[in-house]
């Protein structure tokens, strides 16, 4: 397989554009249409509901109380040409054609607004008469009700899947870069790597041709998925699911068992992978924690959770439609407002959202394989009454000494993560934490304007852009390590440069162990600081890499946010960086948070959440400034339309 089918962060889609929401405030490519919301040019209190079918172009546009629309007789009404649009700004125009499937022009240029409607008028399409307007303006009403939901300060894991909006160009083709290029710096291959990795390519391969009727070749790979685990005390159990999921009978209880199995091997490959990190850090990790009871959760909509995903796991991506995807809705709907659901919700949505970019299967070039496989057995597996865990385990006091911001971003989340030191008031070793917010947002609000949503309820993320510590009394901490933040145990410290922490205090810090359901090798975000390296960029493929002591180390370009003045060009002409140790696709490669570059012969810090806090930057101020404008939209829109 390539490289992009075994990464686990995988981009499969790109992020929505930034535009203006007055005319058009909702737009979508779901359900086997282009469908939206377009305002009324006389009344402010109506909107239209517009809709395009996917390969006939039928339309439909009519109120929201379903009155037809008067322009509408014969041809497309100027609110379908207004959704045409705008959805080109939103998505892009080749993404709007090949969803539509409409042929691209003879001379190959790029399609545009104007070409795609005059494309879908010359078809002389008809009248669609499916009456999706309920069901879209439902799901119009789902896209506002974002805003109204809290934000959580709990660690939310599965967002490490997500990355964020990004400020370089897309990587290059999948395999591409300089051969092996970490293996002298983090030692030699760990041993039985490669084999727990292969098993866990078996299942994932069985699952892309679904589990309804198994063909022979996913029956052999489902076998020698189950005979990696025969040693284990999962054999048994993993090799019943593996013969009923073979014979096309396996129900909820042996897909769980599946997922826990994959899970298990995956858990595996982490634990190597984290002793090799060990050993190129010197950092030691903490002892494995005592289970911490979790939250009550409601059991009907866990049920309903792994109904849906087992579902999916019968249908095989490459056969998904857009009325399996669309069971989700429902589901991830009732479960957003339920904090102990929260972090399940999140995941439901982010796996709903590209599975519904991605349909129909059949029309899939290559399939993300590995990253599918991990979002589905890890939404299983988080279907289990208190698998989540995550509840506080105590409380800390101390001095925190913030490195930098880990942004994570799906269609309808984002999440902050700042990693920092903790000096505790007690004097004993300084030990490395995390602490976090995450909030749903529209899939319109991206890049530097997720800021504006996290700000208000994490003032950490002003310490980061401002370069202080802060000093935390009481604040209740996880076994993993993660500060569940609370405002009324912090205060405003003394100024604390990141690299002067890096240099002087992360050297000592120790680690907290990983929680048994977060070992996996896409979880792995080794703080770490690098200075002295040269850095090089190859000239095919575009890859970046460090050279440390005659040591050759990939950065990962591809993790720097567009929410903040770091671009990879600051990085490569750096001299120190603070970043994170990740492992994806079969090798290490360098995140970075932080870099020291010079400009005009001084010193000069850049940091990738820089903006977190505010900014007076000019990129980071138009850039919010959009969001400002698409939020107060939304919320007017909110205001007269959810809470009537």
């Amino acid at each position: 397989m390539s490289e992009w089918e075994t990464a686990s962060t995988a981009r499969v889609t790109p992020p929505a554009r930034p535009r203006k929401l007055a005319k058009v405030p909702f737009v979508e490519l779901a359900d086997g249409r282009l469908q939206g919301v377009v305002s009324s040019g006389s009344d402010i209190e109506r909107v239209y509901v517009s809709s395009v079918a996917t390969g006939t172009f039928a339309y439909a546009c009519s109120t929201n109380n379903n009155r037809p629309c008067g322009g509408a007789r014969g041809g497309y009404c100027n609110h379908i040409r207004a959704l045409i649009t705008e959805a080109v700004l939103q998505y892009g125009p080749d993404r709007v054609a090949r969803y539509l499937r409409l042929d691209p022009a003879d001379d190959g240029e790029e399609p545009t607004a104007p070409g795609i409607t005059a494309a879908l008028t010359a078809t002389r399409p008809q009248p669609d008469g499916s009456k999706a307007a309920a069901s879209v303006f439902s799901r119009f009403l789902r896209h506002l009700a974002y805003l109204e939901l809290a934000p959580a300060t709990a660690p939310s894991p599965e967002m490490h899947w997500f990355p964020p909006t990004r400020a370089t160009t897309p990587a290059p083709p999948a395999g591409a870069g300089p051969e092996d290029p970490e293996s002298a710096l983090l030692g030699a291959p760990v041993p039985g790597l490669d084999d727990a990795l292969d098993a866990v390519g078996a299942l994932d391969r069985a699952l892309v041709g679904g589990l309804l009727r198994p063909a022979p070749a996913q029956a052999a790979d489902l076998q020698v998925f189950a005979a990696a685990l025969a040693a284990s005390p999962l054999a048994a159990r993993t090799t019943e699911a593996a013969e009923k999921a073979a014979a096309g009978a396996a129900g909820e209880d042996h897909f769980t068992a599946l997922a826990a199995a994959r899970t298990a091997l995956l858990g595996s490959v982490h634990d190597a992978l984290t002793v090799r990190g060990e050993e190129l850090t010197g950092r030691t990790h903490e002892a494995d924690p005592e289970p911490v009871p979790a939250a009550p959760q409601p059991a009907n909509l866990l049920v309903a959770a792994r109904s849906w995903l087992c579902d999916l796991a019968r249908t095989g991506w490459r056969n998904l439609d857009h009325d399996v995807v669309a069971g989700a809705a429902p589901v991830v709907s009732a479960m957003l407002p339920e904090p102990s659901l929260r972090r399940l919700a999140t995941l439901l949505d982010g796996l709903a959202t590209e599975l519904a970019a991605s349909c129909p299967g059949s029309a899939l070039e290559r399939v993300p394989e590995r990253r599918w496989g991990d979002l589905w057995s890890r939404a299983m597996l988080l279907t289990v009454p208190g698998a989540a865990g995550a509840a506080p385990a105590g409380t800390v006091t101390g001095r925190l000494l913030p490195l930098g911001i880990d942004l994570h971003e799906h269609a309808t989340a984002t999440q902050a993560q700042v990693h920092a030191v903790l000096e505790p008031a007690d004097g004993s070793a300084p030990r490395l934490v995390r602490a976090g917010v995450s909030v749903p947002k529209p899939d319109t609000v991206v890049g530097a304007g997720v800021w504006q949503l996290l700000r208000p309820h994490l003032s950490l993320l002003g310490a980061v852009g401002e370069g202080r510590a802060m000093d935390v009394t009481d604040m209740p901490v996880t076994a993993e390590g993660d500060l569940v933040w609370s405002e009324e145990h912090a205060r405003d410290g003394e100024p604390a440069d990141a690299f002067a922490t890096a240099r002087v205090a992360l050297p000592t810090a120790t680690t907290a162990a990983t929680a048994p359901l977060d070992r996996h090798p896409a979880r792995i975000a080794e703080p770490v600081f690098l200075e002295g390296y040269e850095s090089h960029r190859d000239d095919d493929t575009g890859t970046l890499t460090f050279t440390v002591a005659g040591h050759r180390l990939v950065v990962d370009t591809d993790r720097v946010p567009a929410a903040g003045p770091l671009t990879p060009e600051a990085v490569a002409a750096s001299h120190a960086c603070i970043g994170l140790l990740r492992w994806d696709a079969g090798r290490f490669r360098l995140q970075p948070l932080a870099v020291e570059t010079t400009v005009r012969k001084k010193p000069v810090a850049v940091h990738a959440g820089a903006w977190a806090g505010g900014t007076s930057d000019k990129a980071g101020l138009k850039a919010e400034k959009a969001a400002t404008d698409a939020v107060t939209v939304l919320r007017e829109r909110a205001g007269r339309l959810l809470r009537k």
